[in-house]
């Protein structure tokens, strides 16, 4: 029997915790969140076997930590990692949102000869709290492995047994360095969060004296600024430690903005129109311009009209055909208008016997990305 601590509770955390009891039940799951209200309401559920308030208190006896705090809180606690007495083949893995100031770090712990994987889930939910954390909240969602971490043999056997630790998550894992993996979630993730928020600020702004025009957003503006509904601390702290790789991508966007400002200004209508028609095309591809070594979701999409019972229809079709639904979302709704939904499937054959299904049942669909 393995003891596997799990250093914070939350959404991930909590998530991590209940795949692991469900994958492995004799392991012994033990945690440390600042919450005692958490850890009581992890043990009573049989989540964990013991809470603790203190990571200096239970981690020298863990065979895997993994550290799910903010990254702010990861880095500090590495540094706790490194001034403690751990067990000689103890395993340390992280699931931080950035990675090249936690990899940096966790040379401390390397330098001790403690194996330390660096990993990076994407996956999440508008809810964070232990409450809302699932075994399947991970289904088929990317999880990057840090290759600066896999340096030897030892550090690779520890990644295979991470994973097969892990396996009841049901993710599609990817080595990428750390300085590739702060570029890829900058520019995927963390410059749109930044555009989402400001539009939404710059919108308060404009219609500051006309309450009634942001009552009016809806479709478009509300896909767009989905994201900004997000934890104001998270953001901030994933933010700040990305910060050069983020201004870099921010200096660069304004050059894009003032691109079209300059074409707007000339009335070049061929500059503009060049513009929306190759990101147009990117986004008409984006699942083939993936490429074959990375894992995508096949979805389709079908018009839905605002009347009751109608979502509930479509899952309840794909449920009687056991068809596995990885993601569901309503890309635009307004009252007496058809909507757009969009549903995601982990693999090809799924997505085809849904539309089989969609069709057969006179849900025809619009498109179906390739």
């Amino acid at each position: 029997m393995k003891t596997i601590l799990i250093d914070g509770l939350g959404l991930i955390g909590g998530s991590i915790a209940l795949a692991i009891r469900k994958k492995w039940p004799d392991e012994r799951i033990v945690a440390v969140d600042v919450s005692p209200d958490v850890l009581e309401h992890a043990k009573r559920s049989g989540i964990i076997d013991e809470g603790s308030l203190q990571l200096n208190e239970v981690a020298a006896n863990a065979d895997v930590i993994v550290l799910s705090a903010p990254v702010g809180i990861i880095i500090d606690h590495i540094k706790t990692l490194a001034e403690l007495s751990l067990k000689p083949e103890v395993i340390v893995t992280d699931v931080g949102s950035t990675k090249q100031a936690i990899m940096q770090h966790a040379q401390k712990l390397t330098e001790k000869k403690v194996i330390f994987i660096g990993g990076h889930p994407m996956a999440g939910w508008h809810k964070t709290t232990i409450r809302a954390a699932r075994a399947d909240l991970f289904q088929s969602a990317y999880y990057f492995l840090i290759n600066d971490t896999l340096i030897d043999e030892r550090h690779q056997a520890a990644a295979r047994a991470l994973q097969e630790l892990l396996s009841e998550l049901s993710v599609k894992w990817l080595t990428v360095s750390a300085s590739r993996h702060d570029r890829i979630v900058a520019q995927i993730s963390h410059l749109p969060h930044i555009l989402a928020s400001g539009l939404v600020n710059m919108s308060q702004n404009e219609f500051r004296n006309s309450p009634l025009s942001l009552k009016l957003a809806a479709g478009g503006f509300k896909s767009i600024t989905r994201i900004a509904s997000s934890d104001p601390t998270m953001w901030t702290d994933i933010l700040l430690s990305n910060r050069e790789t983020l201004i870099d991508k921010i200096d660069r966007f304004s050059q894009c903005l003032d691109e079209v400002r300059q074409a707007l200004a000339a009335s070049d209508r061929e500059s503009i129109r060049t513009f929306f028609k190759e990101a147009k095309v990117t986004r008409d591809n984006l699942n083939a311009q993936t490429g074959a070594h990375a894992p995508n979701f096949y979805d389709l999409f079908l018009n839905l009209p605002d009347c009751i019972g109608s979502l509930a229809r479509v899952t309840r079709i794909l449920e009687h055909a056991k068809i596995n639904l990885v993601n569901i979302h309503i890309l635009e709704i307004r009252e007496d208008v058809a909507g757009v939904l969009q549903l995601s499937f982990s693999n090809q054959e799924d997505r085809l016997q849904a539309k089989c299904e969609l069709d057969r049942h006179g849900l025809p669909t619009i498109r179906g990305d390739q």
